[in-house]
């Protein structure tokens, strides 16, 4: 995991709004370099040496504004998954659009079970997003196992399968 943040991140703490960050907005590594500086300022740096990662957070992740780069700049460094209590409507969505996992804590306690740099993994999981069920998310660290949901559609499963709705569309043949 490279974040753990609390309860209503906006939208512009994951990626601030400006006059410092605009002139980037169409250079996606660059504009990345400010994703949740106004939270932590060693994220960035993390996230790329972690690779794929998980952002962990509180209650109504991805509240505020509705822009997509929220979404963009972090999937840029690897994000791939975000474990969360609950999310913002719209952020819910865009997540799925740029094919990043939106799941939820089943037990919403377990969210303080997990601290920044804990090692979390998930195995089997284009399969288990298929499943009603859920799935588990299992903290190497501390030996643990916490269960989660999604609440995708079928149309969104292929979407995070595909890494994103760019990449679902590009793979279907035309019509």
């Amino acid at each position: 995991m490279a974040i753990k943040v609390g309860d209503d991140i906006s939208t512009d703490e994951i990626l601030p709004a400006g006059a410092r960050v605009l002139p980037f907005r169409s250079d996606i590594a660059r504009l990345a370099e400010f994703t949740f500086s106004q939270v932590d300022e060693d994220y960035v740096a993390r996230a790329r040496e972690a690779g794929p990662h998980v952002v962990v957070a509180g209650d109504n992740y991805g509240q505020g504004s509705s822009r997509e780069h929220a979404v963009i700049a972090p999937r840029s460094l690897g994000l791939r998954l975000v474990l969360a209590k609950s999310y913002a409507r719209i952020h819910w969505q865009n997540l799925a659009n740029f094919g990043v996992l939106a799941a939820e804590f089943t037990d919403p306690a377990d969210y303080g079970r997990i601290d920044e740099g804990d090692e979390l993994r998930v195995d089997g999981l284009p399969d288990a997003l298929g499943s009603a069920d859920g799935f588990t998310v299992r903290n190497e660290t501390k030996d643990q196992d916490y269960a989660v949901r999604h609440r995708l559609s079928a149309r969104q499963v292929e979407m995070v399968r595909a890494g994103g709705q760019i990449p679902l569309v590009r793979g279907r043949p035309s019509t």
